[in-house]
């Protein structure tokens, strides 16, 4: 936690309303996405009572499992929410060739889910491996089968485990990367309280207003876990009744389990939407579209994987895929912090703070500079260097590749750093192919410099012939994966 976040906090502690950490939203937030609200059956590990899902935030479907009939409810929930992602596979484009990759179609847009937390994310991600080696029963379309349903959660719970990805939309996670508030990071996870802190009702600050959502009568906590006073009031006679009921009689205690479900999670709806519009009301930075391009291209992979008849994710992933799915997930969230600081005021503060961004003066430059050839056939580069003085605390090592809001496309290299009492001085080499003299600041000039989005690259592993054995049981990338494409 940065100095200028723990700031926020304090201040909305004092002044008992949320304090905004940005105004400008890093993921894409889609015009009709689809809210899942999932609750589960109490005492059990993955197995549902009801689902809430839709697309219109007046209409919400509720799927409900009553004990013993689990089978009708993941058919229907497998029908919507693939009716849902098919509406996607209508209309299509052409991208063109570009360097070794070759034409290829993809997808003009891709569904989005949105769950109200992590819980609820990890959910999904723990149904759809219980249900994705399902068998698919004769005369049962694969397309919309539950085990195809198991394969579609587990691809966007996986997808939502990149900081850049927004094929999953975490709303506790989101809201709280824009506001701080005056209590905890666990109560940051439950959306009732955080949004009282954000909008408190009229008449009320934001500490009181969280103090009364903690109220789970009036404010049933978001899921997937139901409440235990909830249990004990509704559900625990109703198991009961259904246990030992038949015919009209069993129908009737469906229809009272239902209703009780539906005043569980219509609050937590109601809320969910709110907070969707309310993100989407924020502007995008520009960099926003680009992650969403590569949410689409994956959207695309996999959709083109399943209808070959690819197999489902693995359950466990071989060593270096694990390799390649750890390290991509940190240079993700790396690339993605250094892209917002280029766009976003707030967060370059932030950086600021904790020495990966700094402000600082030209003192000296080299606009002229080149350096001799560096094969048979090649000829000298310019690489203009620049001197920058700065009294920001500095955290950065040689080579580190920099880049500044003035021209992100201009990129420096850190060649030294001089620390004395009073300030540091860094001397940055530009690398830009396209560097002119232009692109070189004058004396009297200040920058403003953080890690470029660029310097964080996908690590170079080991080819096939040179894993051991040991290690080969399974490919080196998931389905519908590109290695190195989920980056900032």
């Amino acid at each position: 936690m940065s100095l200028l976040t723990t700031l926020q906090q304090l201040r909305a502690s004092e002044r008992h309303h949320a304090q905004p950490l940005s105004r400008l939203r890093y993921l894409h937030v889609a015009d009709q996405p689809m809210l899942i609200l999932p609750l589960n059956r109490p005492g059990e590990t993955a197995r549902p009572l009801a689902v809430m899902a839709g697309c219109d935030p007046g209409h919400p479907r509720l799927f409900l499992a009553p004990p013993g009939d689990d089978d009708r409810f993941l058919t229907d929930l497998a029908e919507h929410l693939h009716t849902y992602i098919h509406s996607f596979h209508y209309a299509t484009r052409i991208r063109p060739a570009k360097g070794e990759q070759p034409e290829r179609r993809e997808y003009l847009d891709a569904p989005q889910l949105v769950v109200t937390g992590t819980a609820s994310a990890y959910y999904l991600k723990m149904l759809g491996r219980a249900l994705r080696y399902r068998p698919v029963p004769e005369g049962t379309d694969p397309a919309t089968s539950v085990s195809h349903l198991g394969c579609w959660l587990t691809f966007f719970a996986e997808r939502a485990e990149y900081a850049t990805s927004s094929l999953l939309l975490n709303l506790t996670g989101l809201l709280s990367t824009h506001w701080a508030t005056g209590q905890s990071t666990l109560d940051n996870a439950h959306l009732a309280p955080l949004m009282a802190w954000i909008f408190p009702p009229p008449g009320l600050t934001g500490h009181q207003a969280a103090l009364a959502a903690e109220n789970p009568l009036q404010h049933p906590p978001d899921g997937p876990t139901v409440d235990p006073s909830f249990e004990s009031a509704r559900l625990s006679s109703l198991f009961a009744a259904l246990k030992s009921s038949r015919g009209v009689r069993r129908q009737h205690h469906v229809a009272r389990l239902q209703e009780a479900a539906e005043d569980y999670l219509q609050p937590t709806w109601d809320l969910a939407w709110k907070a969707i519009a309310t993100l989407r009301g924020l502007p995008p930075v520009r960099s926003t579209a680009a992650r969403w391009d590569t949410d689409i291209r994956r959207f695309t992979a996999y959709s083109d994987h399943l209808a070959a008849g690819g197999p489902p994710q693995p359950k466990h992933d071989d060593v270096v895929s694990a390799a390649i799915r750890l390290a991509e997930l940190e240079h993700a969230a790396a690339s993605l912090a250094a892209s917002r600081a280029l766009e976003d005021d707030f967060v370059m503060a932030e950086r600021r703070t904790t020495g990966e961004a700094f402000r600082g003066t030209v003192t000296h430059t080299e606009p002229d500079r080149t350096i001799p050839p560096q094969g048979p056939r090649q000829r000298p580069k310019r690489r203009p260097l620049i001197t920058v003085r700065t009294n920001d605390p500095v955290r950065l090592e040689p080579n580190r590749l920099l880049a500044g809001p003035h021209d992100p496309a201009v990129h420096m290299a850190v060649l030294d750093l001089t620390y004395t009492t009073d300030d540091t001085e860094i001397v940055l080499e530009v690398r830009t192919r396209t560097s002119n003299p232009s692109s070189v600041p004058a004396v009297g000039t200040t920058l403003l410099l953080t890690t470029a989005p660029d310097h964080f690259r996908r690590p170079q592993f080991p080819s096939r012939d040179q894993i051991p054995w040991t290690h080969t049981d399974t490919g080196l990338t998931a389905p519908g994966h590109e290695p190195g494409e989920d980056q900032a």
